[in-house]
């Protein structure tokens, strides 16, 4: 059997925790640069705001109802997914890290421990409350894909008290019976759309389709998506994660910016953040991608009248794989050189390393050596005195020790976990 753990609102969760008189009342958590909704409380879900929602569109909700508006914060809420997953490793040995806020677990070896599947499920969820005070969800079944039918259900439907079991052929037939083919996890939009004109509209449907017509349609992924709704388990449990494919970042500027200079200087930081997870996966990166936006939103001073818009982005092949810092801003700088324009004031400056090999891949070229061993040293060197002195403590020459482009967060709030001066003061 296996169980997912889904907490509630998580980021709007997260600022409750530690103002726990916001408990009832609606919450908000926005976007970098405060400009969309990303996170709501069931309150604010109730007072019809949606997720993506621009928050300038949300103003009047918020003066009318009291909204608690939160700008994300991002250290915090790693800091207490990490203690959500080390307290899941106490129910059970093999822990598989889905999301920041989602894990499944395996729960085989625990039948003897605990009577019965919902015991488990209320035991956990009550813990989790207790000691982190963090909502959750619990849904337990034979495969991963009915645990997150029953989490959904646990979720949404009051009757079952954040844990739903669903350990019999009978209570897997009922909550399949009436489930939206769009909520069920591996469905995309183009699939469910399909799936609906053959009349096909809820997973009691699809788990009885013929499985050569559903291969047809879906290929090998529909099939293992109808064979786990039988309760055949084909999605395995991944306790160690695959490397990412990508790592890309495209953080918005504080106010919008017209020179190649200060652009520049945000391209370095930006590099050297996904460069330092580079590092951390042990991988090497072959291609770069640089990318460079206005804002779309923006009107004239005085008309009102949309301004004139610009995007571009290019891609970059190194000569070899690398993971130096160094060598891969030279790149980067001659990709942004070439997609800049002068005469726009620009939003945004995203970066993205593509072609990732494991970090002992060499291979020689006719006319390249392979990456510079001492820059990658080097590179490491660096992550190593950042990680314990703080982050740029040692930083590339080009970047601005106090920059004026990065964004500033209206209303963040602060790491109450991971930093002295945001610590709790008991009166």
């Amino acid at each position: 059997m296996y169980a997912l753990i889904d907490a509630n609102s998580f980021y709007a969760s997260c600022h409750q925790i530690f103002r726990p008189e916001l408990e009832g009342k609606p919450v908000i958590v926005l976007s970098n640069r405060d400009g969309n909704v990303v996170a709501r409380s069931a309150e604010a879900k109730a007072l019809g705001i949606k997720m993506g929602q621009l928050f300038f569109e949300t103003r009047e909700l918020v003066d009318e109802h009291g909204v608690v508006v939160f700008s994300s914060n991002y250290e915090l809420y790693g800091d207490i997914s990490a203690r959500l997953m080390s307290l899941l490793t106490q129910f059970a040995p093999d822990v598989e890290v889905y999301s920041i806020d989602e894990a499944f677990l395996q729960l085989e070896e625990y039948t003897g421990i605990y009577p019965t599947y919902r015991g488990l499920g209320e035991t956990i969820r009550a813990s989790i409350k207790q000691w982190l005070r963090l909502p959750v969800g619990v849904g337990i079944g034979p495969t991963k894909t009915l645990a997150k039918v029953a989490n959904r259900l646990a979720k949404t439907k009051p009757e079952f008290n954040g844990v739903c079991v669903l350990d019999t052929k009978e209570a897997i037939d009922e909550a399949l019976w009436g489930f939206p083919i769009d909520d069920l996890w591996g469905v995309g939009g183009r699939s469910a759309s399909k799936l609906k004109k053959q009349g096909i509209r809820t997973a009691y449907q699809l788990r009885e389709v013929n499985d050569d017509w559903i291969g047809r349609v879906m290929t090998v992924n529909g099939l293992r998506l109808v064979h786990e709704l039988r309760g055949l388990p084909c999605k395995l449990l991944e306790v160690n994660p695959p490397a990412r494919k990508a790592i890309c970042t495209e953080p918005g500027f504080g106010k919008v910016i017209p020179d190649l200079d200060n652009i520049t200087d945000a391209l370095t930081s930006h590099l050297s953040r996904i460069c330092e997870k580079l590092r951390k996966q042990e991988s090497l990166c072959g291609a770069v991608t640089v990318w460079l936006r206005t804002n779309p939103h923006r009107r004239t001073p005085g008309n009102y009248m949309p301004v004139k818009q610009y995007s571009n982005s290019v891609t970059v092949r190194l000569p070899h794989p690398t993971s130096s810092t160094l060598e891969i801003i030279k790149y980067a700088e001659s990709g942004l050189k070439a997609i800049f324009k002068f005469g726009y004031n620009y939003q945004r400056v995203g970066i993205m390393l593509t072609d990732l090999v494991p970090a002992d891949y060499r291979q020689v070229g006719v006319f390249t050596k392979g990456p510079d061993e001492r820059l990658i040293r080097l590179s490491a060197v660096v992550d190593k005195v950042n990680k314990r002195y703080g982050q740029d403590k040692l930083r590339m020459a080009s970047q601005i020790s106090n920059p004026e482009w990065p964004m500033k967060p209206s209303y963040l709030s602060p790491r109450y976990t991971t930093r002295w001066v945001d610590i709790l003061t008991v009166k």
